[in-house]
This record gives C-alpha cells, structure tokens and sequence, in this order.
C-alpha cells in the first residue's frame, strides 16, 4: 500500500499528516519516516494526525504495531511526547493502540481534538 504522508516542523513539534488506508505497513513506514526527520531536527516531541486515514487494523494488528514494530524503530524512544489525533469514532478502537505502545515504554495518547492534543503535546 502507498502511504500518503506530509510531515511539517511547527511551533517547536512536528505535525505528520497521514492519509491513505491504514494498515500495519502504512502506520510502520510512517512512522519510520517521521522519526527520521525528527531525529535529524533534534525534535522530540509529534503530532501525528490520522484523520485522513481510511481502514483500521485489527486487535492482533494493533497489537503487532504498537507492542513491537513501532518500539524496535530507530529512536522512537527519544520522543517526549507522541500526540495522536483521530476521528471521534476511532477513539474508542485505537485506545488498545495507546494502552499497548504506553506499557512499551512509549510516551502516546490519543486525541480527537486537535487543540487538546497540541497543548497536551506542548505541556511539560
């Protein structure tokens, strides 16, 4: 699958815009990309907007992204702060997303507000 991805340097964070649909590939590759950027800004702190994103991945998807492809990739681990904003009626699904990559070690949370999640991602 072709994953559609913009990513912009804003107000001291990154905003990576997805679109496309959303499958274990997609989400890995973006990821991948984005933490290529950051890393070579010294930016550690992202916003990463799915709302453009069709599909979903299943419970053992989620889990296969979140607890192991998305930790094992090169300094993922540096971010302060991962935002993730999403549609209303994804939240409830993606939350295992968040529950899982969070008890990886990872600093995620969920958001379908994209003004809440900017001063979440801001805060210290």
């Amino acid at each position: 699958m072709k994953i559609e991805l913009e990513i912009i340097e804003k107000d001291g964070f990154v905003v990576a815009v997805l679109g496309g649909v959303r499958t274990p590939e997609t989400l890995v590759e973006a990821a991948s990309r984005t933490t290529t950027f950051c890393s070579a800004r010294g930016i550690s702190r992202v916003l990463i907007d799915l709302r453009g994103m069709g599909g979903g991945l299943d419970t053992l998807e989620t889990y296969e992204v979140a607890g192991h492809e998305l930790p094992r990739q090169p300094n993922v681990r540096r971010f302060l702060r991962s935002a993730i904003l999403d549609q209303p009626g994804n939240i409830e699904r993606i939350r295992f997303f968040e529950t899982v990559a969070v008890n990886r070690g990872l600093n995620v949370k969920i958001f379908d507000n994209e003004e809440q999640a900017v001063r979440w991602l801001k805060s210290d």
